[in-house]
């Protein structure tokens, strides 16, 4: 199972791109979207590394998620896929 991020294809959500892809996830535009996708059943990304604002680092789900919430804090976001427990 793939676990994908959807994130606005704006340049507030560049830092938090780049980051996935330092996570190595990769990116594809679908639609007005970015898609950051893995075949991991686990990311971790860290918002200190992003240098974004807690206030962006909240909306970077807003796009939407295929996997599940770990944890997110106004400093990581744990993301799993469906199947891992």
């Amino acid at each position: 199972m793939t676990l994908a991020v959807y994130v606005p294809a704006v340049p507030e959500f560049a830092p938090v791109v780049r980051t996935a892809e330092a996570a190595g996830m990769d990116v594809r535009a679908v639609g007005d979207y970015l898609e950051l996708a893995t075949a991991e059943r686990e990311v971790v990304l860290r918002r200190e590394v992003t240098e974004m604002p807690t206030a962006v680092w909240h909306a970077a789900l807003t796009g939407g998620l295929t996997g599940r919430i770990v944890s997110f804090t106004p400093r990581i976001l744990h993301l799993a896929t469906e199947d891992h427990a």
